[in-house]
């Protein structure tokens, strides 16, 4: 099914461009961190072997990044259970709450602990490039505690181009128990972009919400992330009803403005099943002021309806001023 284009390129810039390009999180000078013995141990006993230590099971999800001059804010997400982020009631309050027979509120108290490595390009690691400590603290009341839920814990910071070694390890209190695992990531150098475009990894957006101001300093988030003056929440499990839609976002990386100050794009995106091209919407042309875009995209057309099922939609892209191309692809249910 071919259909056209209608909808048009939403662009999220008058939100907070300016803060993007002029974005930092040095308006707070950060405290020198030093992890606990017995994390960094725990770290470099396993970090030849990159073996995960699963006394608080983590598991790691997505690392997004996005352009910040000529570095990059780099994003990373964690997945941790409820019932491994160590949800219980307060001292002394469970006895209480039971003879009272009223609702509990469950807390937690986890540290965070982050130390990342530069690595050279055979993969070996360098040389120890930052460490970061967030504590983390939660409350819910257990009529809604689900002991099994999964829930997203992200982080964002800057970075220069290169290759990493992300170590990110969890940790009660009393640092009796350690979760631990490990993370390559790559940060694409500019040189990666003198024959083709490049495209930051592309994920769908659940809500996005404007804030005040930017970020002064690295936080942890649970389920969202913040970028700049963006709160955004991020749908990892990329399921869809037809009434829904494709809030997809991305950078473009690796074009150049023309005279007139402003990117040109030829942009087409294609629904496939398989090998099949189920729907193909008629190519765009597009002139921005910054190669950014916010794009919601439809599943439900007049006179024919997606099938449940899985599905990759296909980003095709053409820099009219640059003559490079690029073509990426993400992967959709249809419930």
């Amino acid at each position: 099914m071919k259909t056209s284009q209608k909808f048009s390129v939403i662009m999220i810039l008058t939100l907070f461009l300016f803060v993007v390009l002029n974005y930092g999180q040095q308006a707070k000078e950060e405290k020198p961190v030093k992890i606990p013995k017995e994390v960094s141990a725990a770290i470099e006993a396993n970090l030849v072997s990159r073996e995960a230590k699963l006394d608080i099971p983590l598991s790691y999800m997505d690392t997004l990044y996005f352009p910040y001059l000529t570095d990059y804010f780099t994003v990373f997400f964690l997945k941790v259970k409820n019932k491994d982020i160590g949800f219980e009631a307060p001292v002394g309050e469970e006895k209480k709450q039971e003879e009272e027979e009223e609702e509990k509120i469950l807390t937690c108290n986890t540290d965070f602990f982050f130390r990342i490595y530069s690595l050279g390009k055979d993969g070996q690691v360098k040389s120890v490039y930052r460490e970061i400590y967030l504590p983390y603290g939660d409350q819910v009341e257990s009529s809604n505690y689900d002991p099994e839920e999964e829930n997203s814990y992200s982080f964002g910071t800057i970075f220069p181009p290169g290759r990493y070694l992300l170590s990110a390890a969890a940790a009660s209190l009393d640092l009796s128990r350690i979760g631990l695992i490990f993370q390559e990531f790559y940060l694409p150098e500019p040189s990666d972009f003198n024959k083709k475009l490049g495209i930051t990894p592309l994920f769908f957006t659940k809500s996005l919400k404007k804030m005040p101001a930017p970020d002064s300093a690295i936080n942890l988030y649970k389920n969202l992330f913040h970028w700049a003056t963006l709160e955004i929440e991020p749908l990892f499990g990329h399921k869809f009803s037809l009434a829904e839609k494709l809030d997809i976002l991305y950078f473009i990386l690796g074009a150049a403005p023309g005279e007139d100050g402003k990117y040109k794009f030829e942009i087409s995106y294609i629904y496939k099943k398989g090998e099949e091209e189920v729907v193909k919407f008629e190519p765009k042309a597009v002139d921005i002021p910054a190669p950014i875009v916010s794009q919601p995209l439809p599943l439900d057309f007049e006179g024919k309806k997606l099938e449940p099922g899985e599905y990759t939609l296909e980003v095709n892209i053409k820099d009219k001023i640059g003559n490079k191309e690029v073509r990426e692809i993400i992967n959709f249910i249809i419930q």
